[in-house]
């Protein structure tokens, strides 16, 4: 977790769904979504409903391995608790 102007930033980097999860108070979190080596979109899904933050941002597809479709569908499980924005590499 780090701090930028007053706003707490989760990088939650290769992982899984952990259950310390629940114990994290952040606005925003970068969680994992393809599914190999790392959470599924349906497993970044509740991760995001156990940290709440007020922006959640999927990485780790378009790449080595995971699509777009993963980012998406996370984005769309989660029209109802948070913002998400997904990024897309230049």
């Amino acid at each position: 977790i780090i701090t930028v102007d007053g706003e707490r930033i989760y990088h939650a980097g290769d992982t899984d769904l952990i259950p310390d999860m629940s114990d994290l108070s952040v606005d925003v979190a970068l969680l994992p979504v393809s599914g190999t080596y790392v959470m599924t979109a349906a497993e970044a899904v509740d991760a995001a409903k156990k940290i709440q933050p007020k922006v959640a941002v999927p990485m780790h597809f378009n790449a080595i391995v995971g699509t777009e479709a993963d980012a998406v569908a996370f984005k769309e499980a989660l029209a109802a608790t948070c913002e998400v924005v997904i990024l897309k590499a230049d």
